[in-house]
């Protein structure tokens, strides 16, 4: 085996007789492990999302869904990075709308239309609202100024 392990290392480091592997070459140093723990907490720490921010972010999750939800049937959920709690300080909200195939051009399009009126509401700062025709229809839209709400997928439901 400890051939086997030498054969594997780079012919300088082989050769060198001031390298030898102990009993558990992968073995790591307590004391190390214990700084890159602390150093991996503060890194988490730093990164994570502020409450106030994952609060903000709900109530406009709710906003958006129950606006959706008050004039056509369908199902508007969050996907991708909010609800795995894994999004930057800046980034956009996803929302997933479930609808019936048949009316999933003419959703996009009322979709817009009604945020675009929400524009005027000064609850949420909704602003510059587009729709972007794709494989998968998008509607873009700048809340708060800082984060913006995107429509990425419209699923159809059976």
């Amino acid at each position: 085996m400890g051939n086997l392990q030498r054969s594997l290392l780079p012919s300088s480091l082989s050769t060198s007789s001031s390298f030898s592997l102990g009993p558990h070459p992968l073995q790591i140093d307590p004391e190390l492990w214990l700084m890159a723990e602390k150093r991996t907490q503060e890194i988490l720490y730093t990164i994570q999302p502020a409450i106030a921010s994952e609060l903000k972010r709900m109530e406009i999750i709710n906003y958006i869904q129950s606006l959706i939800k008050d004039y056509f049937p369908v199902e508007v959920f969050p996907f991708g990075s909010v609800p795995l709690k894994t999004y930057l300080p800046d980034g956009d909200i996803d929302l997933m709308v479930l609808s019936h195939q048949s009316m999933e051009e003419e959703l996009a399009r009322d979709v817009c239309t009604l945020l675009q009126r929400e524009e005027l509401d000064p609850e949420f700062q909704v602003n510059d609202v587009q729709y972007i025709h794709a494989q998968v229809n998008f509607l873009s839209s700048d809340t708060l100024k800082v984060m913006s709400l995107c429509s990425r997928q419209i699923l159809r439901w059976y």
